[in-house]
């Protein structure tokens, strides 16, 4: 009797994750039948997106439950310029947060792994809903090769990065394997400035995938990786899991 209890319970375990998995879009279905929806989600609740809230004493994850059902038309929209495939296109920033009563006010801060296809895609798709790419021409922006690891920081209030430039970005920012304990430093930093040429919309950390002697920086049974990145006392951490990072294709970074 009780073989067969735990038995039910895998059971139903395993047609729940299923079912879960059957709801992400990118496994689901192609990126050229996302829509809207999936779109959100991708950029701001996924496996290669999080969102957080920095305040002046601690930074916690932002309840993606409260995003609102469209990107804020008042936010400006992020772009990742130089990306390989689908990078010059914009991807939608974070709303502001409502500050919770017992915290000082709050900036809302989203770190997406964007070299990943599945972010790369997102942006294509987001660029043929929006009318600014032909359908016909996104395969082609995709088969762009990205030699780099590159992970997005955004939000609607970049105030705490103005007056940081790329060195000293770099020497702040780094991605620790969870596995080795080793850490990954960037090579490049984009700073992305808006028209005014001044204020910052977004910035870019580049990490390399191989070492100097061509050996790969993150390891093929690597379980995830924490990123961490600091400007004028904000302090950003987030953690990615590699194992959820994963398309159709498999493995995604």
């Amino acid at each position: 009797m009780v073989r067969k209890a735990i038995s039910c319970a895998v059971t139903i375990l395993v047609a729940a994750s299923l079912i879960w998995a059957a709801n992400d879009p990118w496994k689901s279905k192609p990126y050229q039948q996302w829509d809207d929806k999936d779109l959100r989600r991708i950029f701001n609740d996924s496996p290669w997106s999080k969102v957080v809230q920095i305040s002046s004493s601690s930074a916690s994850t932002y309840d993606s439950g409260s995003l609102p059902a469209e990107p804020s038309s008042a936010s400006p929209a992020q772009q990742t310029r130089g990306m390989g495939g689908g990078g010059q296109y914009s991807q939608p920033s974070v709303p502001s947060a409502t500050p919770q009563p017992q915290q000082s006010a709050a900036t809302p801060y989203v770190v997406r792994w964007v070299s990943s296809r599945t972010i790369r895609e997102a942006a294509v798709r987001s660029a043929v809903l929006k009318g600014q790419l032909k359908p016909d021409d996104a395969p082609k922006d995709l088969a762009q090769t990205v030699d780099t690891y590159q992970v997005l920081v955004a939000g609607p209030n970049m105030k705490a990065f103005q007056g940081a430039d790329e060195a000293t970005l770099k020497n702040s920012t780094f991605l620790e394997m969870k596995k080795t304990k080793e850490k990954l430093t960037p090579s490049d930093v984009k700073i992305d400035r808006g028209a005014d040429g001044t204020s910052i919309e977004s910035v870019v950390f580049v990490f390399p995938k191989k070492s100097a002697n061509g050996e790969p920086t993150v390891a093929g049974n690597e379980k995830g990786a924490d990123f961490s990145t600091s400007a004028a006392g904000a302090k950003i951490n987030v953690s990615f899991d590699f194992s959820k990072m994963e398309d159709s294709q498999g493995r995604d970074l």
